[in-house]
């Protein structure tokens, strides 16, 4: 068939390139470590050489925790900072997500996890999520192997960690607390469900704790932004797609959107209609990119260029008339930032190169960035959905983006196994073993979410206070928002927002200053333990 073709044709697909944007998730980068990549300015020097004393280490982690007869192990990467420590009381565990740790996140001391860490004089570690990075339980990413690719198999990584490292460094009596964003943050909340006895809280920041596999309301989010920023954008983004769906249905509207977007390969006398859903989904990724990074401030381009506002400021540009050209101009500013290709005035506009890209299971063939984004949409295929669409929900995109394109992209990125009937079946499973947003149920939680960031709306929201099950919705914010370093002109309300997480961490770790030694003062008072999960990504 011709995807087996195209495998065959691989190292020869040089130029083919990922979309920037792919089912939420940049290229190359957890959502997180995009952000800061960003913050943490380099000249070329190494992680080790900008931060000396962080330390890189492996350790033995099962393959398989739930077959007793199996006894293969692997070699899974963490690095560990001591720099905060004041007496081993106090440690913080960062959890990597679906893409390589670089060390960043244990050594940045700007984050707002590491400057409690130096407040309460934590140790931090920082682990890799298995088949991401250098953390490979089998050295490929073949349909067979990947069936070692689940959530339940990634909590149960973090609970033998965290039994081991107690073992390793001799933590006495630990109390942990998780911390997370994004779909690490859902790890840090479904870690809270299952495994409470090696935990007393967790942080879950922008955490889909709802595993829906039409995720149609992302894109409502994103239509809601465009209109709380300026009704004005809505309307335009609309009567442009509107514009576009109809130039899609004639050979001569489809050569207008060659033109329009210089579109490569370009729409021709062989174009089908995945081809055209392709596009649409193209499209979005635009919008998606320039609203989910909206207003978090690590970069000039987050903070003032890739954001809702300066979306809408070319999406209603009154001296340009023409609401396609508009799009147009939307996805030439974005293209500057996250590069679709190397010719900044084209958008690659081939379904099968993408597949070609992610198809294979071979670790050399699919280079760092195809491994992430395969890893990534296997997660996605097998289990927890969040496929993002536009057609099943009344919003201003239209119905270029239905569900049987991403359908599509499960079969031909991993078999014919992965047909409707098993990612239905396997996304409906997961989420009754975790219970979805309504049935979420933990104590000493905290779930911030971002009112911008489309996530939040997979977030849960009921208030149990008795049990400290606490969601924290942050006003004019968008993805993982409360977890970067404060800056000048910031969303107002992440201030107290921040301020309720690190109450309540005190709290889950009974901080005491006079017991816990502030200051670099010793003691030998119980140890507590602070895991903190990395945002993770998500691509369309």
């Amino acid at each position: 068939m011709l995807r087996n073709l195209l495998l065959l044709l691989l190292p020869l697909l040089i130029e083919a390139k990922l979309p920037p944007f792919f089912l939420g998730r940049l290229n190359g980068k957890t959502l997180l470590n995009h952000h800061l990549d960003r913050l943490t300015a380099s000249d070329g020097a190494s992680i080790q050489e900008t931060y000396p004393n962080l330390q890189v280490h492996n350790f033995t982690q099962k393959l398989d925790h739930f077959d007793p007869y199996n006894t293969k192990t692997w070699n899974q990467k963490y690095f560990y900072n001591p720099v905060f420590s004041r007496n081993n009381s106090i440690i913080f565990l960062m959890i990597g997500g679906e893409g390589p740790e670089n060390g960043k996140w244990a050594a940045n001391p700007n984050v707002q996890y590491l400057q409690w860490a130096k407040e309460f004089g934590a140790d931090v570690f920082d682990l890799e999520h298995r088949f991401f990075g250098d953390s490979w339980p089998i050295p490929d990413m073949q349909t067979s192997s990947l069936r070692y690719l689940t959530t339940q198999q990634a909590l149960a990584d973090l609970a033998f960690f965290i039994e081991f490292m107690n073992q390793q460094y001799g933590f006495k009596n630990p109390r942990w607390v998780t911390f997370g964003g994004s779909y690490p943050g859902s790890l840090a909340a479904w870690f809270r469900q299952k495994y409470p006895q090696l935990t007393v809280g967790s942080v879950a920041s922008s955490a889909p704790v709802n595993l829906k596999l039409d995720f149609y309301e992302y894109a409502m989010v994103v239509e809601d932004d465009l209109r709380i920023t300026d009704p004005k954008c809505a309307q335009a983004t609309k009567d442009a797609f509107v514009q576009m769906q109809k130039l899609a249905l004639t050979a001569e509207g489809r050569n207008s959107l060659n033109n329009h977007f210089n579109l490569q390969p370009p729409f021709d006398a062989n174009t089908t209609k995945l081809d055209i859903n392709n596009f649409f989904g193209n499209i979005f990724n635009t919008y998606q990119g320039m609203t989910q990074y909206t207003y978090d401030g690590q970069s000039n381009s987050t903070h003032s260029d890739k954001t809702v506002r300066k979306m809408c400021d070319i999406m209603t540009n009154a001296t340009e008339t023409d609401v396609v050209m508009r799009v147009e101009n939307l996805f030439l500013w974005f293209n500057q930032m996250e590069p679709a290709s190397a010719n900044l005035t084209v958008m690659p506009n081939s379904y099968w190169d993408v597949i070609s890209q992610v198809g294979s299971g071979d670790l050399n063939v699919l280079g760092p960035d195809g491994a992430a984004a395969r890893g990534w949409m296997w997660l996605c295929c097998n289990e927890i959905g969040f496929l993002q669409t536009t057609n099943q929900g009344n919003n201003v995109f239209g119905t270029g983006v239905p569900l049987n394109l991403f359908i599509d992209m499960c079969t031909d990125m991993f078999g014919d196994s992965m047909k409707m009937s098993q990612i239905m079946g396997g996304n409906k499973k997961s989420q009754n073993y975790y219970g979805g947003a309504d049935f979420y149920n933990a104590t000493n939680v905290v779930l911030p979410n971002g009112s911008l960031d489309p996530w939040h709306a997979l977030g849960t929201y009921g208030t149990i206070k008795s049990q400290s099950l606490l969601p924290y919705l942050i006003n004019g914010t968008a993805h993982c928002g409360d977890m970067y370093p404060s800056y000048d002109g910031e969303p107002g309300s992440l201030l107290a927002a921040r301020a309720f997480v690190k109450e309540n961490v005190r709290q889950f770790i009974r901080y005491d200053p006079n017991v816990d030694g502030p200051g670099g003062s010793s003691s030998s008072a119980s140890l507590f333990v602070v895991a903190y999960i990395v945002c993770g990504f998500l691509f369309v």
